[in-house]
């Protein structure tokens, strides 16, 4: 085997090297692609659960408001009532005193 036989074999060998490091970054990269598709439907889909539970989250705000505006409501009634209650026991004191005078002793 001559110099010339070695050379064409070493440059062969070489390029097969070559062929088979570029075949190998094809493959990583056809790889990473899939990969980072991946990762970005995960993402596309985890966006889609936020923006349904934010949407709850909206929903749930606007009903615990309307619960706190139904019970400021009844709070104000109660103190209507309470106030009302008052009037109906003062007067039934009224009431009673009379009644009291005009028993015989």
């Amino acid at each position: 085997m001559g110099i010339k036989e070695a050379a064409m074999r070493f440059a062969t060998a070489v390029e097969n090297e070559l062929i088979q490091i570029r075949a190998d970054q094809m493959e990583l990269g056809q790889r990473l692609t899939e990969r980072v598709n991946g990762v970005a439907n995960e993402v596309k889909a985890l966006d889609a659960k936020v923006t349904s539970l934010d949407a709850k989250v909206t929903s749930l705000d606007t009903k615990v408001d309307e619960v706190k505006a139904e019970v400021h409501e009844v709070k104000t009634e109660m103190y209507d009532v309470k106030a009302d209650i008052r009037e109906f026991k003062t007067d039934v004191m009224g009431v009673l005193i009379d009644i009291q005078r005009r028993l015989p002793a």
